[in-house]
This record gives structure tokens, C-alpha cells and sequence, in this order.
């Protein structure tokens, strides 16, 4: 399963679902094996310094947390979501940094290519449906929206030791997800690293520290 199929099954279950990151989740634990590093799993419980927390993909060995990845998706209100989604990755990696400073922790990131909300769906049915013309105005807001979520997730990226800064990531991955593409397209921002470099990225932290 690769990302673009992950992304197609979390689109078709219900948003509320409970299950929806499910896909996703097992997409990153099957790409994390792919380079020998087995043991993780889904929705792992793992002690912080503030609180314990369920991060989507964990790696815990001897109780001792070694890797988390947060996987984070945004279909609907981009404008709204965006800001959001980068102060709650702040929260999340300063409070297991701060117990578990040599943890390894990843941030995967997709984002639609068209906002799918019902509140624009309302909007562009009223002006006569989803032209080629609006299609291209959505997405062009869209990769605007994308392009300021790069910039801003950049800068808590790249921790380089467990000495740096606690609130960083070691590794970050944005992609938009182009639904009108058959198959579903994987689009990376030219400032972004791709899912299979994110995870190359990941595992080699993870060997330099742990061996």
C-alpha cells in the first residue's frame, strides 16, 4: 500500500470515524519494516513529560519510547486547519522530547489538493457547479495554503540531537493528494521531503542513536 492508497481509504470513511487514520497508520508502520526497523505499532501509548499521549505509529522497547510518528490530514477548510495543525505539532514532540529527549519523531503531513468542505461545496453548487475554472481557483488556493504550511512546519523540523531544541521534529514530510487524479496523485513541495525519503530519514536517525 503506498500513500496514495492509504489517503483514498481514510477519503471514504466517514470523517468522524474512529478508525479513519487507520490506513494511514499502517501505511507508515509497513514503510517503516520495508527498512528492517520492526516493532511498531498503531495508536501506541507513550509516556511525556506533561502527559502520556497515543501517537499514531509508535516504537516502544523496554517501555522506553524510541520513535512516534503524528500523521495529520487536512481535506476541509484549509484556512481554518492550517494554523491549528502547527502549534498542536509544537505541543505534541515538546512533551516526549522533554522525558525522552533521544526519541526519534516524525510529522507526516497531506493535504487535499481542493477543499472538500460541505460549507464550499454549498458555494460552488450555488455558481453553477465545479467548472475547470473553479476547479483550478480551488486548487490554487489550496497549494497556496500548502505552500504556508510547508514554511511554517520547516521551522520545527530537522532536530539534530537529542540536545536541540525539544519542540522540533527530526523528520517532516508535507503532500498534497490530488483526488481528481486516477490513481490519486502524490504532489511534494519543492521545500518538502517526499514519504520515502521522510521514512529513509526516520530509520537512519533511528540507527544512529539507538544502533
Amino acid at each position: 500500500m503506498d500513500l496514495a492508497q492509504a489517503m483514498k481509504l481514510f477519503r471514504e470513511k466517514h470523517p468522524r470515524a474512529s478508525t479513519r487514520q487507520e490506513a494511514i497508520q499502517l501505511y507508515c508502520c509497513e514503510e517503516l519494516a520495508k527498512r528492517g526497523l520492526v516493532g511498531a505499532e498503531v495508536e501506541q501509548t507513550m509516556p511525556g513529560h506533561y502527559r502520556d499521549k497515543k501517537w499514531d505509529v509508535g516504537l516502544l522497547v523496554d517501555g522506553e519510547p524510541r520513535l512516534g510518528i503524528s500523521c495529520k490530514s487536512i481535506i476541509s477548510n484549509h484556512g481554518g486547519t492550517v494554523p491549528n495543525r502547527v502549534d498542536d505539532m509544537l505541543g505534541e514532540a515538546v512533551s516526549l522530547h522533554r522525558a525522552h529527549p533521544k526519541a526519534v519523531l516524525g510529522y507526516l503531513f497531506m493535504m487535499s489538493r481542493r477543499d472538500e468542505s460541505e460549507a464550499t461545496k454549498r458555494r460552488t453548487d450555488a455558481l453553477g457547479g465545479l467548472t475547470a475554472a473553479r476547479k483550478a481557483k480551488l486548487q490554487e488556493d489550496a497549494d497556496r495554503w500548502f505552500e504556508r504550511l510547508v514554511e511554517s512546519v520547516s521551522t520545527a523540523a530537522n532536530r539534530k540531537s537529542p540536545k536541540d531544541w525539544l519542540e522540533k521534529f527530526e523528520v517532516v514530510s508535507c503532500s498534497q493528494i490530488d483526488f481528481n487524479k486516477r490513481p490519486y496523485g502524490v504532489v511534494v513541495h519543492g521545500g518538502a521531503l517526499s514519504p520515502d525519503t521522510f521514512f529513509d530519514r526516520l530509520v537512519a536517525i533511528y540507527r544512529e542513536r539507538f544502533g
